[in-house]
């Protein structure tokens, strides 16, 4: 057998190779299994205390990972000398700082010191933007319009971060009519999707209407000549929000059925302004005819809800959707539900329902349109007093809806007094969950009075802080609105706990809650393994193997120890496996974790302090849900799509390494079937 010399080479160079790789991967696990167990355990304690003076400290540190996960603990820690603050923000110069410094309380002094510093030092203007883009002013925003020419030249660097800064500012502060046009005209020739959304981010977000046609044009232009579904899905929500029926009218159907995922949600979503015709019964039509069932479902839910939806667009819905069972349950569902009269679908509702009961919700609404008032409310007398807590909870959710769908003639004194027992029922059952969304509904249905009020309070007493935050969260609005001065002694005994989180719902919804309370307690944290984490591999992939398919999470253990410790006790003992996927946002987020009660108000017995990042919340970002600064435990979102206004509050444990298209098809009540580590061979 004969060689080629240059293959021997190639052969040789690689047997060099190799050993040197591997040499290279075990100094990085190393280092990192050091930096785990010798460094961050000191600077922990303080990150636990919230003691801004001793994080500051750390920011001086020789190692550049403690330096930057310092500033990341200061994200969440308040400071009390902001003016020192800065003066170590422009000398770190670092991402981590400025979100940090972005997170603090600013007052004008510090906003205009930082307009200063913008005008001086170009090599900050990155970092101040960042900062002006979540506290700015009008100032900050005369400021950045004022330079620029400066912001878009060719040396500029900072160009993202000043104009989503401004894309943000626009939303709250005034700006020249001329000039906002002559800004927006030259985002809207953009291909690049990062500075185009950045640019539009406050139109997009926030609904706003151009009024100038124009303009219209430029923004809607975009759409026909760059290819990226991004740009186009900002150009959808802000065309169909200033002009509905003139961007139906323009919009280009050949491709709607195979669109992108988010695309075509926004499409759905935006398409209902305008007025209804056979053009928008041909959109939505072709929407239905979508693979993704998210897609399907927002379609279903936004054409019936159609103030001049024609009936005979229901032919549409059963062929496409009702009888074709190729269609998840959920989508079936919808499509029931979509219809003016479901009635004859009944026993399919059942049957359909019966397969998940994450669908009973689905159910419920139909069944609202099916039956009668009180045979309505008797059906949930039933489901009251179900041993399955899950069907009592979806049932007391469903009464928002139904209370809201009648007609006045028919709340008859006799209804609100069953309505009452019903309420109480829920009540009584003494669960987190169905109690949060009995207050919930209760506080806006008004059917409630001054003799209620010592019944309500001892239903209370069973709940105990932190765990049950959010039941303390709703009956501090419920009191505020109707109990307000006999709620005020139980009030001031919540605001005593001195858990942060609760009194600074309670100050928000407008409760005289003592300021010294308010930062009196510190929760008790779990503790990590730092030896466990230091083995568990540097970016370890975190694999959920869910009905729809593979989802696979690369980890960031260094900046989230913390909470990714906590979840590595859970992924050991299995506890993540069967645990659904409870909340789905379409275009927004996918949330599961909820390993107590699977339907977000669960979590694990342990709590762990938020751990703060730079980080966008771009897709595929994951991240840990809270109920407030330091109340993280098991529960996980991943994200659609980047959404900025997340940046910094939340903890991000890592990234989807694949598997987004599975994400794109989850609905709610779908499982992780199992959940798993897939580390790195040693």
């Amino acid at each position: 057998m004969k060689f080629n010399k240059e293959c021997v080479k190639d052969m040789c160079k690689l047997l060099y190779v190799v050993p040197l790789l591997f040499f290279i991967g075990c100094q990085k696990e190393s280092a990192y299994s050091k930096l785990l167990t010798n460094e961050y355990p000191a600077l922990y304690e303080h990150i636990y205390e919230r003691d801004a003076d001793s994080l500051l400290n750390f920011v001086d540190h020789p190692n550049d990972y403690i330096r930057t996960q310092a500033w990341r603990g200061l994200i969440n820690t308040p400071v009390a000398d902001v003016d020192d603050m800065i003066t170590k923000v422009q000398y770190s110069n670092s991402k981590e700082a400025w979100m940090a410094l972005s997170e603090q309380e600013l007052n004008e002094k510090h906003l205009s010191r930082l307009h200063d510093l913008w005008l001086e030092r170009a090599s900050l203007r990155k970092g101040i933007s960042l900062v002006l883009g979540k506290q700015g002013d009008q100032n900050s925003l005369n400021l950045l319009v004022q330079n620029f020419n400066e912001i878009i030249g060719e040396d500029s660097d900072y160009e993202y971060d000043a104009a989503l800064a401004m894309g943000r500012l626009m939303m709250e502060y005034d700006i020249n009519a001329v000039t906002k046009k002559s800004l927006l005209r030259y985002a809207a020739i953009l291909e690049d999707e990062d500075l185009y959304k950045a640019y539009f981010y406050g139109l997009y977000r926030g609904n706003a209407v151009i009024e100038d046609e124009e303009l219209q044009t430029n923004i809607w232009n975009a759409y026909t000549w760059v290819e990226s579904p991004e740009i186009r899905q900002y150009v959808v929500r802000i065309s169909f929000n200033s002009d509905p029926n003139k961007t139906l009218e323009k919009l280009p159907t050949s491709d709607i059925a195979e669109m992108n995922v988010q695309l075509a949600v926004e499409l759905a979503q935006q398409a209902k302004k305008a007025d209804w015709n056979s053009k928008l019964a041909e959109v939505y039509a072709l929407l239905l005819d979508h693979d993704n069932p998210v897609v399907n479902i927002t379609a279903l839910e936004q054409a019936a809800t159609h103030p001049e939806k024609e009936v005979s667009f229901d032919d549409v819905i059963l062929e496409k959707i009702i009888n074709n069972e190729g269609k998840d349950a959920t989508v079936r569902l919808s499509g029931i539900e979509a219809l003016d009269d479901p009635g004859e679908f009944q026993s399919l509702t059942e049957s359909l329902a019966e397969e998940d009961p994450y669908l009973l919700t689905k159910k419920f609404r139909i069944e609202q349109k099916i039956l009668e008032p009180a045979e309505y409310l008797e059906r949930m007398m039933t489901q009251s007093e179900s041993e399955d807590r899950l069907e009592a909870l979806f049932a007391a959710q469903s009464l928002q809806s139904w209370w809201n769908g009648l007609k006045e003639g028919e709340k008859t004194n006799a209804l609100v007094e069953e309505l009452k027992t019903l309420l109480f029922n829920f009540l009584d059952r003494q669960d987190r969950s169905i109690t949060y969304s009995t207050v919930s509904f209760m506080e806006d249905a008004g059917i409630m009075n001054e003799a209620d009020f010592d019944r309500i309070k001892d239903l209370l007493e069973v709940y105990q802080m932190p765990e049950d935050i959010e039941v303390f969260q709703a009956f501090g609005g419920f009191f505020k609105q109707h109990f307000e001065e006999q709620a005020s002694p139980v009030i001031n005994e919540w605001s005593a706990w001195g858990s942060t989180a609760l009194n600074n719902t309670l100050s928000q919804q407008g409760w005289d809650v003592d300021s010294v309370s308010v930062s009196a307690s510190k929760p008790e944290f779990r503790k990590p393994d730092w030896e466990r984490l230091g083995k568990l591999g540097f970016e370890p992939i975190w694999v959920l193997e869910t009905d729809k398919g593979i989802i696979k999470i690369k980890m960031d253990v260094l900046s989230a120890p913390v909470t990714i410790a906590g979840m590595d006790s859970l992924i050991s003992a299995g506890a993540y496996n069967s645990i659904p996927f409870h909340r789905v946002v379409p275009n927004f987020v996918i949330q599961g974790g909820d390993i107590e009660s699977q339907d977000g108000f669960g979590g694990p017995d342990y709590v762990v302090p938020t751990e703060g990042s730079e980080k966008q919340y771009d897709r595929g970002v994951v991240g840990i849900a809270s109920a407030g600064t330091d109340t993280e435990g098991s529960q996980f979102f991943i994200m659609h799509q980047w959404s900025p206004h997340l940046n910094g509050n939340y903890t991000v444990i890592g990234e989807v390494l694949e598997g987004m298209e599975v994400v794109d098809k989850i609905t709610v009540g779908d499982l992780v079937m199992e959940a798993y580590w897939q580390l790195a061979e040693n």
